[in-house]
């Protein structure tokens, strides 16, 4: 089970604080207004150098969510893969067919919201370009925004596990609920394959992140029997 940091800003001492506490990787963000935070986000021109900065210096994987309706070009996006960039996570929705070549050179990961139609995951998770697979994850962000921060309940549990077996790629789950490190059992049985906490549970601060990161690590680890 892979263990991402959704950072709640695009800075190198949070993303610090999720390598301390035993993530995988890191997730920053550009063009975008965090619904969970609030925290805004600018265009490309404005985060590059940070985003840059945090592939140089942060002793782990780095992704982006580029954006919604505006978005990096290709020829940006690629020179930040250049730079080392391990994964794109975007909406389903957002995502341009153009960027489906950029899974051929990094992570490609798609999201789905709860309007996503459950028939046509496989469909999603199996697209190719070249004859090649470029889906490497599916982010399963099926909770609606009244929901944000509730407990992790049996009908959450049993929605991701219907996504685990429509989909051809491992499901990432994001803590748009209040996702406990306790929870990751019931998770691991429903078959996901990630899981990617952020503000909901880890709050805003370095110690938070660290803290929080860490407990889940240690329960990752345990399922995994390291």
């Amino acid at each position: 089970m892979k263990l991402i940091v959704s950072l709640p800003d695009n800075e190198l001492s949070l993303a610090r604080s999720a390598v301390t506490g035993g993530t995988d990787a890191v997730k920053v963000h550009m063009n975008a207004v965090h619904r969970a935070s609030g925290a805004s986000f600018g265009a490309f021109a404005q985060e590059k150098e940070r985003v840059l900065k945090l592939i140089d210096e942060t002793e782990t994987q780095v992704g982006l969510m580029p954006g919604q309706q505006v978005l990096p070009t290709l020829t940006e996006l690629n020179e930040l893969i250049d730079a080392g960039l391990a994964f794109i996570d975007i909406y389903a929705h957002h995502l341009p067919a153009s960027y489906l070549q950029l899974g051929l050179r990094t992570e490609l990961i798609p999201a789905i919201d709860r309007m996503h139609p459950p028939g046509k995951i496989a469909a999603l998770t199996g697209t190719t370009i070249q004859e090649k697979p470029v889906v490497a994850m599916l982010e399963a962000a099926i909770v609606p925004l009244e929901d944000y921060g509730e407990p992790l309940t049996l009908a959450d549990v049993a929605n991701y596990r219907s996504l685990v077996q429509a989909s051809e790629r491992p499901v990432l789950i994001p803590t748009q609920k209040a996702i406990l490190s306790s929870d990751l059992p019931a998770l691991a049985a429903a078959g996901i394959g990630g899981i990617m906490i952020g503000v909901v549970v880890t709050g805003p601060t370095e110690g938070g992140i660290e803290k929080v990161t860490r407990q889940f690590r240690a329960a990752i680890d345990k399922l995994q029997g390291r």
